[in-house]
């Protein structure tokens, strides 16, 4: 059975998503929570979900710091976020983070049906006209890929779980300074132009394998 779990803190949006959500999986159980700190503690003590759906505007929370939360609690989880910001920097932002998707608040029901469709089958779902800066052929990797070295896709591998330089460089036992030479030659090497278009490249491997 699907799980999903609603953070928005307004309660009408919470029942629109549950709503879209049923009618993409009449079988989906969806849990809500109204704040940050509430989200991280069903995350710590309920079973674990299959998506998460995050409000950037929640009380308490600032910029894309919700995102930080909810990873640390649930890793592989794919996290969505929805928000009323429509900035093309923030989408971009959100998508370096390793979020499946981001949804704009203006949208049709439509249209999240459609994107949420999408993110459940395991692609990944940024609006059009924000897209252009993160996009990348969806579905399966560049064969660029196939240029990295191990170590490039040990980095790579985690951009996608929205680790920092830091923790790259901790886990692979390496400097900063190295995991930053090793992000310069994979932006080089896959063709990409920022942090965030690795971050989806590494999305379609994971799926992938």
């Amino acid at each position: 059975m699907l799980r999903v779990l609603i953070i928005d803190d307004h309660p009408l949006f919470q029942e629109a998503l549950s709503h879209i959500i049923s009618r993409l999986d009449d079988e989906a159980s969806c849990l809500g929570s109204d704040s940050l700190e509430q989200a991280t503690t069903m995350l710590s003590s309920e079973a674990p979900f299959d998506l998460i759906l995050l409000d950037l505007g929640l009380p308490g929370a600032s910029g894309l710091s919700g995102i930080l939360a909810v990873r640390g609690r649930a890793p592989t989880t794919p996290v969505v976020v929805v928000s009323a910001i429509e900035d093309p920097e923030m989408v971009e932002r959100a998508a370096s983070f390793g979020v499946s998707g981001y949804l704009t608040k203006s949208s049709r029901p439509e249209a999240l049906h459609t994107a949420l469709a999408r993110i459940l089958a395991g692609d990944t779902y940024f609006p059009p006209s924000y897209a252009d800066g993160i996009a990348t052929p969806p579905g399966t990797p560049p064969q660029e890929v196939e240029l990295l070295t191990p170590r490039q896709l040990a980095v790579l591998r985690l951009l996608g779980e929205a680790k920092s330089n830091k923790q790259i460089a901790y886990e692979l036992s390496i400097s900063q300074e190295t995991v930053k030479i090793h992000i310069s030659a994979i932006l080089r090497k896959l063709k990409v132009s920022s942090r965030a278009q690795a971050v989806l490249v590494s999305h379609q491997l994971r799926r992938r394998n």
